[in-house]
């Protein structure tokens, strides 16, 4: 389907996962995707428990037919709203007689993702394996050395932005030279089938491409990636090798423990973080340009000339300017009577820019409030954080913090799927997956300053690490409380060293010098002076 040329009835409700009300806005929507997979309402596609997809590889082209007509479709709009391609106001019929016609797009969805994603992942989730090991430390080398191979900040910063924008998105594991690797995949063209138990546990995945008369599915399983063709109705797979076409080509073999395709998603209906305020953006988008209209409306108001009969050269000369000639005709004026004087005004629309004003701000706190994004932008956000106290900031960060851990949720999960296959790439059997451990870092200001004094008033009150832990500029409470120590134990290291000195001077001179002419006395070993009490004895 085209989406250039296509417009729903309601984009909203088009977006949302799931079928939509106006069912006639999807195009092939009487595609069936087989007797043996189910897709439910949050666009997760099903398959029968125990059933080898490699037995039935016609599923696969069901699936993708199905997927590529119904469900990619919603996927190519929410990334076009999120560029900036706002089909409602692009796709408004024009008017006519050359009004003033101004289509802007105010690119709130954008906004939106860039918002929360910064917040949510600005900071990369630090991960840490701990257990009753000595080999921690090792360990925790190992995994940052693997991650920072793999640029996970970027890739893992790019996953949470797609899983906002489409409700969901995918992670791709595989081997390179013995080592394993990832890149983000697009929900545009990648799918995770799960088993139909309770538990929907991912049975394959499918990546496709599309030409302009085939498909070209790659179905993902645990063990292999196979690339499928279909000609005359028949499915067979292309990379097999040529010696010995039973067998799929080394370099797409590969014995993981799991699927190496791992879904984020952005909750369990799968919904974009702006799909459930598509018609307000929409809205939005109307009234603003409407008001531009409105203002050129006003530059383009009409000349009236009551009471005087313009010739045909001061109309030619004035014909392209907006002129409107009222005047006595016939012995009679157009208002009845036999006189008329002349005048000259403007004839211009009347203004509701108030109703305008009033609907706009209505509009776009309502689009943050359901988004559960903080708005930036707002006039009372520009306060400077220690004028606002902490309280306040979790206040008004609360929704889009409640909306992060859910999210956070997901993501710890997805990782762990990760790591369970990246620790049985190394071999290992003493490193867990469940000895791991997932800190989200929030990029929200912090009133440093009253922190600090929560921090004196607990002093004597809790255990250092439990009182530097309320103190948002330290990541790490233990190791600071561990260099702490290591710095009191230098300081007093430093000062034994320096008081045998102090003692070895005072055996050599040390005493008091009597100053007697002047009442002082002098401190031998340290030169410095003092009254004297009385006369040496």
């Amino acid at each position: 389907m085209d989406l250039n040329y296509f417009i729903a009835k309601n984009n909203q409700d088009f977006l949302l996962s799931g079928q939509p009300l106006e069912t006639e806005d999807l195009a092939n929507g009487d595609v069936g995707v087989g007797e043996r997979v189910t897709v439910t309402d949050d666009d997760v596609f099903l398959y029968p428990t125990g059933m080898d997809i490699t037995d039935n590889l016609d599923d696969v082209f069901s699936i993708v037919t199905y997927h590529n007509s119904v469900i990619a479709p919603k996927y190519r709009m929410k990334r076009d709203y999120y560029k900036g391609r706002h089909y409602d106001i692009i796709h408004k019929p024009r008017l006519p007689l050359n009004k003033p016609d101004t289509r802007l797009v105010v690119n709130l969805p954008k906004k939106l993702v860039n918002t929360f994603n910064g917040y949510f992942s600005g900071d990369p989730v630090e991960i840490k394996h701990q257990a009753d090991s000595n080999d921690d430390d090792a360990v925790n080398d190992k995994i940052q050395a693997w991650l920072k191979d793999n640029d996970y900040a970027d890739a893992f910063s790019e996953w949470a932005k797609q899983a906002d924008i489409y409700g969901r998105a995918y992670l791709y594991a595989y081997l390179v030279d013995s080592k394993l690797s990832f890149t983000v995949c697009s929900p545009r063209d990648t799918i995770i089938v799960y088993d139909d138990s309770v538990m929907h546990r991912p049975m394959f995945g499918i990546r496709y491409s599309t030409g302009r008369n085939s498909t070209v599915p790659i179905l993902i399983t645990p063990t292999a990636d196979f690339v499928l063709t279909k000609i005359n109705g028949k499915v067979t797979i292309t990379n097999v090798d040529p010696k010995d076409p039973k067998h799929i080509l080394k370099s797409d073999m590969h014995s993981f423990s799991r699927l190496p395709l791992i879904e984020l998603a952005e909750d369990d209906e799968r919904t974009g973080i702006f799909d459930d305020v598509i018609s307000l953006i929409d809205a939005i988008d109307a009234v603003v340009s409407f008001k531009v209209n409105d203002i050129s409306s006003f530059a383009d108001a009409y000349l009236v000339v009551t009471g005087q009969e313009l010739t045909e050269e001061q109309l030619k000369d004035i014909k392209n300017n907006r002129l409107i000639n009222l005047f006595k005709k016939d012995g009679a004026s157009f208002d009845g009577t036999n006189t008329m004087q002349p005048a000259v005004s403007f004839l211009t629309p009347d203004s509701n820019d108030t109703t305008q004003e009033n609907f706009l701000n209505r509009a776009i706190d309502l689009v943050y409030q359901i988004s559960q994004v903080v708005n930036l932008n707002d006039s009372s956000m520009g306060m400077s954080a220690t004028a606002i106290s902490g309280v306040a900031l979790l206040q008004r960060y609360q929704p889009m913090q409640a909306k992060a851990r859910t999210k956070a949720l997901k993501m710890d999960k997805a990782l762990r799927q990760l790591f369970t296959i990246l620790f049985g790439v190394w071999g290992d059997s003493s490193i867990k997956v469940s000895d791991l451990s997932f800190d989200h870092k929030r990029s929200i200001p912090h009133n440093l300053s009253e922190e600090a004094d929560i921090v004196n008033k607990l002093n004597g009150q809790v255990d250092d690490v439990t009182k530097l832990s309320q103190y948002s500029g330290i990541d790490d409470p233990q190791k600071a409380v561990e260099r702490l120590h290591d710095q009191e134990q230098e300081e007093a290291a430093t000062n034994a060293q320096g008081l045998p000195q102090y003692l070895s001077d005072q055996k050599k001179g040390g005493g008091v010098v009597d100053n007697s002419g002047d009442g002082t006395q002098t401190h031998s070993a340290t030169g410095q002076s003092g009254q004297s009490d009385g006369p040496a004895k």
